[in-house]
């Protein structure tokens, strides 16, 4: 079964503010829900990723184990909540406020520079873990990274990174390039042999979903180096060499497939079973892209990102979902609820003492 209903013109909305993501609305500390908001990043600065950790704050006692607040991390191009007129537009689409009503009100969400290197973000994003934790007195926190969010977290709990595996508890990641995306490869010009139809439709398709052009991805170095750490090589020689994991911390993934995929094989390989009937059809902004991560062998992904690539810790689960699904923008999918996933994620956090 599957079906969806999609707004190109949300689309074209979504997309656009995702350009403009360093829009400093981000200051309100507390919604009406209860969910709360960590304070915005601080200005895009070269980061030192190899720096001592500054000090974890005294933890509250009591405090000190479990259930530690859930901290939500924004992929690229990401940001935390945007107003056109009267339209509130999020990122996370309600994820926050809808965990709240169901008693998770300690849930923070960060907000990093939309378009640069994992260790920059990952720099801004450990100043507003601080703050979290001398806010809550706890002792540590629950990370959880959409896309590139999943890379900003392995950064901050790594030895060789920023080295704050002492106050993290966690690291989810949901549909993050682990192992790169060849889509970032195409971009970038690494990938020899592709028919140049293929090549122009792969970099104009992502390109035009995060609102860049030709010229910016020559002339901005930032995005280029975001470009550059998203690729399949330098993932897998460079960042996952580098960046290992924490033996404090507990890593799990989550997967995306679209396209009508139903992941049998690499899903099946998952904590919890893949549901293979039910099928997300892409939305328009990623079902070319995602055609040409299959690379004619029916591989699954979510548009952005193939499963395979997904994969980091314990594999938890696969989802009906594209990358946009995700995270509940801007389309909706009659074969994935977003804000349910996420219930189901943190209650999954809680079973296991965290």
């Amino acid at each position: 079964m599957f079906c969806r209903t999609t707004s190109a013109f949300a689309l074209s909305i979504l997309a656009s503010l995702a350009a403009c993501a360093d829009s400093d609305d981000t200051t309100d500390l507390t919604t009406p829900s209860g969910a709360t908001s960590a304070t915005s990043a601080t200005p895009a600065t070269p980061a030192t990723p190899a720096t001592p950790a500054t000090p974890a704050p005294a933890a509250n006692p009591k405090n000190s184990v479990g259930p530690y607040p859930i901290v939500l991390l924004h992929g690229m191009g990401g940001f935390d909540h945007l107003h056109i007129g009267p339209v509130k537009i999020e990122y996370w689409n309600s994820v926050a406020e809808d965990l709240a009503k169901n008693g998770e009100t300690n849930v923070y969400v960060t907000q990093s520079s939309p378009f640069d290197a994992s260790e920059t973000r990952a720099a801004q994003i450990a100043i507003q873990i601080d703050a979290i934790l001398k806010k809550t007195g706890a002792a540590k926190v629950n990370l959880v990274g959409h896309s590139q969010g999943g890379l900003d977290a392995r950064v901050l709990a790594s030895p060789a990174g920023l080295a704050y595996g002492d106050r993290i508890a966690s690291v989810t990641t949901i549909s993050t390039p682990h192992r790169g995306s060849r889509v970032a490869d195409v971009l970038l010009g690494l990938v020899s042999g592709l028919p140049t139809k293929t090549v122009d439709d792969v970099a104009e398709g992502l390109l035009r979903l995060i609102q860049k052009t030709s010229y910016d991805l020559q002339n901005d170095p930032k995005l280029r180096a975001q470009g550059m750490a998203l690729s399949e090589e330098f993932t897998t020689k460079t960042f996952n060499v580098k960046y290992v994991d924490d033996s404090r911390v507990r890593y799990m993934s989550y997967a995306g497939r679209s396209n009508l995929q139903s992941g049998k094989g690499i899903c099946d390989t998952a904590l919890y079973p893949n549901a293979p009937t039910k099928l997300d059809v892409a939305q328009p902004a990623v079902a070319a892209l995602g055609l040409f991560l299959q690379e004619g062998e029916g591989k699954p992904n979510d548009g952005l990102v193939t499963v395979e690539s997904a994969i980091w810790g314990q594999f938890m689960e696969c989802m009906p979902a594209d990358h946009l699904d995700e995270i509940g923008l801007p389309g909706t999918s009659l074969v994935f609820d977003h804000q349910a996933f996420y219930r189901q994620l943190v209650k999954r956090l809680r079973t296991s003492g965290l």
